[in-house]
């Protein structure tokens, strides 16, 4: 059907920017048609004139050639049928009403069938509808007033005259104009479901473009946690080793072993993700997401970096599902690479409260880090120290949960910096998750 279309579009092109190629092809096939009918005398006379007899009179004095100006009436307005349907409805109609008065001819009446199947096909909802009211009256008024002469015993033919008229009313007129309604809802549908389909269209690139943009910032926080931590401890520790007046090679060595272990951590790390990234489907490569259990990983490796870290866990250690469990282990990792970049001294503590369920099934995982930080006259030590990518990671990971997030200065004490997000997630879905993991793992 589609190459059909793409085969005969060029009729839909316009021509002398009026016209329709189509149309106008239609409408010379027409009037070839009707002027052959005419030299085989396809009309009905009133004084049985003949088509070549021009000096031969009708019963109202007319000549034959009059047919051929009604033929031209009604194949003009087939010209116009697409562009003006209305003016060519009006134009058919005069030129059916004068053939009635001098004839009629056959093909006129079948040419007008056609007006009217285009009135109804691309003209407006009110005419197309109103035409076929105002013709469906005018045949039943004629039905009826063939009947009202049957029942006088006035009309030649009887009951076969009245079926044959309202035949020929069905047949020519009736008939297009369901056909032409049938055909405009039809392409109303499909002007519906292509707009339907381009709706579709434009909401599944917008999905796909908010999918893209949240995948850049779960990247970015991923990228920005694990080389904000392991650079800063490894800065640190290059840092300390620097400023040694003394060489001690115990020391060195070390601090150098600490180096080595967070950039083979780091590495380890980045190849998972790139790995990850490369498997687009493959279902067999399934990112091992970070757990919150394997938290004493990051403290020892802190610790080693000179960070004095003291962690104080609360409340009832439970199963918590994936989403949870990464994103409190990574706020968890920036927590401790802020403190190692900016505590002075070099101190943080730690709280992780797993909360008690409540009626709902529901609990919350509150992680709480507050160290002390250097005094900056005239300015807060965050406009002296750091970008803010980090606390910003923090709380796009807590506002995706649900749940809250704070930092700043607890009870507006200058010289302290305290970080607690609150992580909702319930209890029942963490363990199902947990025993997932498991099973795989297994």
């Amino acid at each position: 059907m589609s190459l059909f279309l793409r085969r005969y579009a060029f009729l839909d092109r316009r021509v002398f920017g009026v016209l329709y190629l189509g149309s106008t092809l239609w409408a010379v096939g027409h009037f070839a048609v009707g002027l052959a009918l005419w030299f085989l005398g396809a009309y009905f006379t009133r004084a049985g004139a003949g088509p070549r007899s021009s000096a031969a009179t009708l019963g109202a004095g007319l000549d034959p050639w009059w047919f051929l100006a009604t033929l031209s009436a009604v194949c003009l307005a087939v010209l116009f049928r697409r562009s003006a349907p209305g003016a060519a409805l009006a134009v058919g109609t005069a030129a059916v009403a004068a053939d009635m008065l001098v004839g009629p001819s056959t093909w006129v009446l079948v040419t007008y069938g056609d007006v009217l199947y285009a009135a109804c096909v691309w003209g407006r909802r009110r005419l197309a509808y109103g035409t076929l009211a105002v013709l469906a009256a005018a045949s039943a008024a004629l039905v009826g007033f063939l009947l009202y002469l049957l029942a006088l015993g006035a009309l030649p033919g009887g009951l076969l005259t009245v079926f044959q008229a309202a035949g020929i009313l069905v047949l020519l007129f009736i008939a297009p104009m369901i056909a032409g309604l049938s055909v405009r809802e039809h392409h109303l549908r499909a002007e519906l479901e292509r707009e339907r389909a381009r709706q579709i269209e434009r909401m599944a690139e917008l999905d796909r473009g908010n999918a893209i943009a949240e995948e850049r910032g779960r990247m970015a926080r991923e990228l920005h946690d694990v080389i904000a931590n392991h650079l800063s401890a490894i800065a640190v520790q290059s840092t300390a080793a620097l400023s040694l007046r003394d060489p001690d090679p115990a020391r060195i060595r070390r601090i150098l072993s600490v180096v080595r272990d967070n950039s083979v951590q780091g590495l380890a790390e980045m190849r998972q993700m790139i790995g990850v990234l490369r498997a687009e489907d493959d279902l067999d490569l399934e990112r091992v997401m970070p757990r919150l259990s394997e938290a004493d990983r990051l403290v020892t490796t802190a610790r080693e970096a000179g960070l004095r870290a003291e962690t104080v866990e609360t409340g009832t250690a439970r199963p918590l599902p994936v989403g949870v469990d990464a994103a409190a282990y990574r706020i968890l990792q920036e927590c401790l690479t802020n403190a190692l970049r900016y505590a002075e001294p070099r101190r943080v503590d730690i709280t992780i409260d797993y909360g008690a369920p409540d009626a709902g099934g529901r609990a919350l995982l509150v992680l709480t880090a507050e160290n002390p930080v250097p005094e900056v006259a005239g300015h807060t030590w965050r406009s002296e120290l750091g970008s803010g990518a980090g606390l910003a990671g923090m709380r796009e990971r807590v506002a995706l949960l649900g749940g809250d997030f704070e930092a700043g200065a607890p009870g507006g004490d200058p010289r302290r910096w305290r970080v607690r997000a609150a992580l909702p997630h319930d209890i029942a879905d963490g363990a199902v998750a947990r025993g997932t993991e498991m099973e795989r793992d297994t």
